[in-house]
């Protein structure tokens, strides 16, 4: 862990991403409107396939916080909670594959995150700690006092803002796939220097334009950041999800400057002083995370490192059973 190359690794896109946004976010030649009906196109030739998906799992809605939640339920319902937070492009269908494989005497709630999916909100408003405000308020509606807590890419910056925030609610804390260094006041353009791509996303309306692709987004990006093949019913399925109406607009917040809290979401973890234990779980084959990056691990006692193997960034797709694994093995240790 180096503070050389503060903030590399927040995001998930990375320079894929900032690539494909230096050639795409100039303009759209068939427009927003042929866009949203390729999407629609895209969803009812899928939707046979997608709802056979959807029947393996236990779906609920709930409102809270301002938002329609969506969620899908695991495990025992009278066991403790795991909260399990995606990143982008994501949904809950990111831990589709870890969730079977999970300790069952626990009780997983995998939501789609606000924006994504099925989670919708007439708020537009992003700003990291009112998302997980709004994150923690689906834990009370539930009646759920105090949760362990899993996040991964976007998902760590948010639960991290959470566990920061509010730490007398949680339990234990698995971040997965973001970096623990961050320098409090280094400048912005250091930051986009090393992220590009949150930079040309700070113009909102082009980072929609953009992620309205729903196609591209998920082809680009998976098969760039995994060490195996994306299965074609998976990209199905997190094409469908992230095509659905209004996600884009939505997520696209999630990049506003104004929105971030990086000293939350990284500093005050990397400083732990809580009193539930952090463990990171980090592929060891992520090219936007090296493993230089986490070398002097050290520094960082109240945090453990463990490594994914044979891993790119969504390990929890490539390795479902080591992530599992780490999860099952964190839980026991701190019932």
């Amino acid at each position: 862990m180096t503070t050389s190359r503060p903030g590399r690794s927040f995001a998930l896109l990375g320079v894929v991403l900032a690539g494909m946004a230096a050639t795409s976010l100039g303009g759209c030649a068939t427009g927003p409107q042929a866009q949203t009906d390729r999407n629609a196109s895209f969803r009812a030739k899928n939707q046979a396939a997608h709802d056979a998906v959807d029947a393996k799992y236990t779906h609920r809605y709930l409102e809270a916080g301002g938002v329609r939640w969506h969620y899908v339920e695991a495990g025992d319902l009278k066991g403790p909670v795991v909260l399990m937070l995606h990143g982008l492009p994501e949904s809950w269908y990111s831990w589709s594959k870890v969730l079977p494989l999970l300790d069952p005497a626990y009780h997983y709630i995998v939501p789609d995150m606000k924006g994504y999916g099925r989670s919708t909100s007439a708020d537009m408003d992003y700003n990291w700690h009112h998302v997980g405000d709004q994150t923690l308020a689906l834990l009370d509606a539930l009646g759920v006092q105090k949760a362990y807590i899993v996040g991964h890419d976007w998902g760590t910056l948010i639960s991290s803002v959470m566990v920061a925030g509010h730490p007398e609610r949680f339990l234990g804390y698995v971040r997965m796939e973001a970096d623990l260094v961050y320098t409090p006041g280094q400048s912005l353009e250091r930051l986009y220097e090393l992220k590009p791509q949150w930079k040309a996303f700070q113009d909102t309306p082009k980072a929609i334009e953009f992620l309205r692709d729903a196609e591209m987004v998920i082809d680009r990006v998976y098969p760039t950041r995994m060490k195996t093949k994306l299965e074609k019913a998976d990209r199905d399925y997190f094409v469908y999800e992230f095509s659905r109406p209004g996600v884009a607009e939505a997520i696209a917040n999630y990049f506003k400057y104004e929105n971030w809290d990086l000293e939350a979401a990284v500093s005050k973890i990397a400083n732990n002083t809580f009193e539930f234990p952090v463990l990171q779980l980090q592929a060891d084959s992520d090219a936007s995370q090296p493993r230089e990056n986490f070398a002097d691990a050290s520094k960082f006692p109240g945090v453990k490192l463990e490594w994914i193997t044979d891993a790119n960034h969504f390990d929890n797709l490539d390795q479902p059973k080591q992530v599992a694994e780490g999860i099952n093995r964190f839980l026991a240790a701190n019932k």
